[in-house]
């Protein structure tokens, strides 16, 4: 790889890298920020009940986290939002539709094509034959093209909505 293209992936690696931790130092300086608002706008009230502005703080402080993991977990396990999120961006991006990934290039080359190989020399029924016939020449067809082939009647992300 070029010194050029060693930057670019260098720096959008780094940029990758910088939006992420800006959506986590957002979440935690936003329940910060709550916390200490509401502790001064809360404070006087707990007092009368009692409790000091670091209890108010302490209290805060946990119904936010509890607010941001109790999300979390709403939005992972219950409504799981992350599959919707990860079918519409694959959805709406075609390199991640039919294209084949570097990775998937070498599996198929490395991985699942010799061991297809193997089961045909080693398979003596004639239905099976045929199967892994069309199957190898399709797989060798995708890596000729780089592409996926999808087949109409085959499910994909677009029969799943």
């Amino acid at each position: 790889m070029r010194h050029a293209e060693r930057a670019k992936v260098r720096a959008a690696t780094w940029l990758y890298r910088w939006s992420l931790a800006q959506g986590m130092v957002g979440v935690i300086f936003s329940a910060l920020t709550f916390a200490g608002v509401f502790t001064i706008l809360l404070g006087p009230v707990f007092e009368q009940l009692g409790l000091g502005y670091l209890s108010t703080l302490t209290i805060l402080v946990v119904v936010a986290a509890s607010l941001v993991l109790g999300l979390g977990f709403f939005l992972d396990r219950v409504a799981k939002f992350w599959k919707a999120q990860a079918l519409v961006g694959t959805t709406r991006n075609p390199f991640l539709y039919d294209r084949l990934y570097q990775k998937e290039l070498l599996t198929l080359t490395n991985q699942h094509l010799p061991v297809m190989r193997a089961l045909q020399a080693i398979n003596r029924d004639p239905r099976v034959a045929e199967e892994l016939d069309r199957a190898i020449a399709r797989l060798e067809e995708t890596l000729r093209n780089k592409r996926w082939t999808i087949r109409p009647g085959e499910e994909t992300y677009e029969d799943s909505r």
